[in-house]
């Protein structure tokens, strides 16, 4: 249980460094890889999804947070608001933000530990070539 754990805060820091470093490139769509390597990190999957979900939500928060203190992105998200919803739903489309990213962060953290899952079943029933046979060499 305790190595579960650390291997939890592990891959936090992990997604979260990376969410972060993904969202200097344009392409947002690229958030699912951090959630897919928390995934993989982590032995159980609600570990796994949990990690990437509070990762990418914890970055892009930081990163909105920052957009807002620095850019003032809440007056952009206030004005995309007023033109869906009508005025003052900037916070309504800020908490859509988020709640996009935990749906990408926590997808990216299933579809990883599926792939740990069956790539570790297939091994088990699959050993590789060399630890199985040896080579019998015969001497005339």
């Amino acid at each position: 249980m305790e190595i579960e754990r650390r291997n939890f805060f592990i891959s936090l820091v992990v997604v979260l460094c990376l969410t972060m470093l993904l969202t200097l490139i344009p392409v947002w769509q690229l958030v699912i890889i951090p959630g897919i390597i928390a995934g993989i990190l982590n032995k159980s999957l609600k570990y796994g999804v949990l990690s990437g979900g509070i990762g990418v939500i914890l970055s892009w928060g930081i990163y909105v947070l920052v957009g807002m203190i620095t850019r003032n992105a809440y007056i952009m998200l206030d004005q995309f608001g007023a033109l869906i919803l009508g005025g003052g739903f900037g916070w309504l489309i800020l908490l859509l933000v988020i709640l996009l990213a935990g749906i990408f962060g926590v997808i990216g953290g299933g579809i990883g530990n599926g792939f740990k899952t069956l790539i570790n079943a297939y091994l088990e029933k699959h050993p590789y070539q060399d630890s199985k046979s040896k080579l019998h060499i015969k001497e005339n």
